[in-house]
């Protein structure tokens, strides 16, 4: 059971100018009732009103982020539908998509956008009123909001491959919200620029502190994310290092180190918003407090079980060898990512995913981890690797594998990261290995096919396989990594060709955007 929760006291805060939006293809985009409202002349007083709002704006959260797990994972080779699949989930998994599926449906990330405009066009209200809430907490704050909004936005982006700008603290929307829809890639752009002003500075951390806004996602790491999604590799490595190694000023944090090796590192989703050495952005749940995750019941087998993994996920766990041991990866997969009744094997039906029941007394009131450190080492490993030098590619390697506590003599450059174990080291795995006759472009994709087959494994079910597959697909101009990948979940049935056709198209990577 739970021993620490913290988002359920903003659940019965209301912001004060929670907006209606409509749209064409919702008669009722949001939902119109909004209760109570404490408006800002009342509310924005103290350090306490500042951080009700900061919690408070992302509240929506809860309601979206279980439906964007399942989205990945049925649109990608992560997941798989049962027996029990209702409509919309089969649509997902054949790459069909109504306007009324729910999956699909982004109202729940623009009211995280308009929450936090509206808390970002009052907070400094907090400040007259409160000491404590001087300007040094108050660049924390609006760094944090629009971080978390940027990631919003980067969220639709990447599903819709444009979005909806509300213009920055705006609380009342323009009557043609069309007007003003950016692409991605326009997106992206906007996003980095917004974010470059909130970057700590480490030359004054002896003066102050980095601090951190429970529950919001981390500056550097989204920054170093969004230059990696437009290629540019030497800011994506730049800013994913940094996010490591100056995150709060703790070299012990964000390390991919022992404390969750091997057994251990299934406590990362015991109560993940205590696992602060290795998780950034969490939303929690309580089924005590009636705040349940839905994803229990979607895929527990003693529950919904509507959802299952692909059989290419789970045989890519079975099939992983350890350090030494029987063949499988033994600490995260069988038993802890996704478990098997061998009694209904014969049924067809018999894996189901177990990340979100590892507190099997209280499968319900399971997080959801929004990134995480071993997220951040494989993206920064991308981007070495990506670089193209030896040396970048060897840091990549040495990520992947076995970590900087492993090498010696260590690299200069990585000297605050020694207790660092590598991903596949910190649950005992084998080292991935080059063909030394690989060069050039050659031996980049080797290498990138490794890190995205790790990403599969270490962050199942995490909301980040359809991302990565979009990603890696677009940066070789190459539709079929993507189709192949996807289709090969339906391998022997007569939709292998229909999915595998209809996903060589890249304009049906991106769900319909109205």
């Amino acid at each position: 059971m739970k021993t620490r929760y913290y988002f359920k006291h903003f659940v019965p805060v209301l912001l004060s100018a929670f907006l209606i939006l409509t749209a064409g293809c919702s008669e009722d985009f949001f939902n119109r009732t909004a209760g109570d409202r404490i408006t800002p002349d009342v509310h924005y007083k103290t350090s306490i009103d500042a951080e009700i709002s900061e919690k408070g704006a992302i509240i929506s959260l809860q309601e979206a982020m279980p439906k964007l797990i399942v989205l990945d994972g049925l649109r990608s080779d992560a997941m798989d539908v049962t027996m029990n699949a209702d409509m919309h989930l089969a649509e997902l998994n054949n790459q069909v998509f109504s306007g009324d599926n729910p999956y699909t449906d982004p109202a729940d990330l623009y009211k995280v956008i308009v929450n936090i405009n509206e808390v970002l066009a009052n907070i400094d209200k907090v400040g007259e009123y409160d000491r404590e809430f001087n300007e040094y907490r108050a660049y924390y704050a609006k760094g944090a909001l629009i971080s978390m909004r940027a990631w919003t936005y980067f969220t639709l982006v990447r599903i819709y491959n444009q979005a909806a700008y509300i213009e920055d603290n705006l609380v009342t929307l323009p009557e043609d919200l069309s007007r003003n829809v950016m692409t991605k890639e326009v997106m992206i752009d906007t996003l980095i620029n917004q974010l470059i002003p909130y970057i700590f500075d480490a030359s004054v951390g002896t003066e102050r502190e980095e601090l951190k806004i429970a529950y919001y996602v981390n500056t550097k790491a989204l920054l170093g994310e969004l230059y990696l999604e437009k290629n540019d590799y030497q800011n994506a490595a730049a800013y994913l290092k940094l996010a490591c190694e100056s995150y709060l000023n703790q070299t012990s944090l964000l390390k991919v180190d022992r404390t969750y090796q091997n057994e251990a590192w299934s406590t990362i989703f015991l109560n993940a918003e205590t696992a602060e050495l290795e998780n950034i952005s969490v939303i929690p749940f309580s089924s005590v407090e009636q705040q349940n995750n839905p994803l229990a019941d979607l895929f527990g087998y003693d529950f919904g079980y509507m959802v299952k993994p692909s059989t290419v996920l789970v045989n890519s766990f079975l099939n992983q060898v350890p350090a030494s041991g029987p063949e499988g990866d033994l600490y995260r997969g069988l038993g802890i990512t996704f478990d098997l009744d061998s009694t209904a094997i014969s049924s067809g039906d018999y894996t189901y995913i177990t990340k979100y029941e590892i507190d099997r007394n209280d499968p319900f009131g399971s997080d959801i981890i929004i990134s995480r450190a071993a997220d951040l080492h494989l993206l920064l490993a991308e981007a070495y690797n990506r670089l193209g030098d030896e040396t970048s590619q060897e840091y990549a390697l040495m990520l992947l594998n076995q970590g900087v506590n492993n090498v010696n003599p260590k690299p200069a450059e990585f000297a605050r990261w020694s207790r660092n174990l590598g991903v596949r080291g910190r649950v005992y795995l084998n080292e991935k290995e080059v063909p030394e006759e690989l060069a050039g472009e050659d031996r980049i994709r080797y290498i990138e096919d490794l890190i995205i087959e790790e990403r599969a494994l270490e962050l199942a079910f995490e909301g980040k396989r359809w991302a990565d597959l979009v990603r890696i697909a677009e940066r070789r101009n190459e539709p079929e990594y993507l189709a192949d990948k996807v289709a090969a979940k339906f391998e022997g049935t007569p939709q292998y060709n229909e999915i595998r056709s209809r996903l060589m198209n890249p304009d049906n990577w991106y769900l319909p955007f109205e």
